[in-house]
């Protein structure tokens, strides 16, 4: 049994997944946090299988950074306590668990777009950054999905669709099946670009330094 979580999106979704069905599933959409509204059906999905699962697989993102985040904290959470390994799926590979090729772009912010495409059920190297006619000239005649509204407006060859937590479980089904060797590093979001941080200013104190 695997529990497929995908929260990477402002549509969200958790399901139970044995043997190529779905057992379970929940669904449910904010433009905030997910945290408000993942642990209901997060219990459900618990009580659902009595707590008795063989996988946690998670959606990675690349996506909203605060909902890939709870996600992750989630199924970590949900894997110390009931001891099952918990395994990141990219997002990407989501989209529709039926197609095996076709490409997914986004806003990827300051005036760039990230295009991935998906060959044979497999990502296919990083996502590129490209600026709108750079993507406009990588877009192929086949499939290609997006889950930014605005993406979908500026480029009619794009359909607006989100990553499913039934995709994710599915291809985390195919990359590690019962028995199989399961990756160690803990798990990360998939980042476009790498974090960008910086030092906070100090402010200086009233009263100090003391004269």
């Amino acid at each position: 049994m695997i529990l497929g979580l995908e929260t990477s999106s402002p549509r969200a979704s958790l399901c139970l997944y044995d043997n190529g069905k779905v057992l379970w599933e929940s669904h449910f959409e904010t433009d905030r946090s997910h945290n408000s509204k993942l642990f209901t059906p997060l219990n459900e999905a618990l009580d659902f299988c009595q707590r008795k699962l063989d996988l946690i697989a998670i959606g990675v993102g690349p996506g909203s950074y605060s909902g890939v985040r709870v996600g992750i904290a989630a199924a970590n959470g949900i894997s110390l306590a009931l001891g099952v390994p918990v395994v990141g799926i990219s997002s990407l590979l989501a989209f529709d668990a039926e197609r095996k090729d076709y490409q997914v772009v986004g806003d990827a912010r300051r005036k760039t777009f990230y295009i991935a495409s998906i060959t044979d059920g497999s990502l296919a190297g990083e996502p590129a950054l490209l600026d709108e006619a750079g993507l406009t000239a990588s877009l192929n005649d086949g499939a290609i999905f997006t889950m930014d509204r605005t993406v979908a407006d500026a480029f009619e060859q794009t359909e607006l669709r989100f990553p499913t937590a039934e995709g994710i479980a599915y291809r985390a089904s195919l990359q590690f099946p019962i028995g199989s060797d399961l990756p160690t590093a803990p798990v990360e979001p998939h980042y476009l670009r790498a974090p960008y941080i910086t030092k906070a200013k100090k402010k200086p104190i009233p009263g100090f330094p003391r004269r």
